[in-house]
């Protein structure tokens, strides 16, 4: 029997296998994955909430590097994908897919702490259905 956390890994490859052709694309699809994930988990921990989430996440994953100044001041959601989007921009196509996967690992593990894995697991499920067609997995 699969654990929800091989679950939870199995749902973030999946939405970040095969990636569409170019760099712009790869970067909307990677906005499109927050996005959703976002509009489904806001209702159930709020916007301040789901920011601080994302600033921790991304403290816990890069450490040592030097928050952005711009990241303290997140409290919607609308920013946080808009500095988001700025930053994959910024940087090598490898590199923003090592930082998105890093990221949307570190942020699940978070969020399955706070409202457990199963949980976490359908809420990913229902976010990125439409990746399969529509087709749960």
């Amino acid at each position: 029997m699969e654990t929800s956390d091989v679950k939870r890994q199995k749902l973030i490859d999946e939405v970040l296998a095969a990636p569409p052709d170019g760099e712009c694309a790869a970067r909307a699809a990677a906005l499109n994955a927050w996005e959703r994930l976002m509009t489904h988990l806001t209702p159930l921990i709020g916007e301040a909430a789901l920011c601080a989430m994302y600033a921790r996440a991304r403290h816990l994953t890069f450490p040592d590097s030097l928050p952005s100044p711009v990241l303290r001041e997140l409290r919607s959601a609308a920013l946080l994908l808009d500095q988001l989007g700025t930053q994959l921009g910024a940087m090598e196509p490898q590199a923003a897919d090592a930082f998105h996967r890093a990221m949307l690992e570190s942020y699940t593990r978070l969020l399955a702490g706070l409202i457990g894995e199963a949980l976490t697991v359908r809420l990913m499920n229902t976010a990125w259905t439409e990746r399969s067609g529509g087709k749960s997995t």
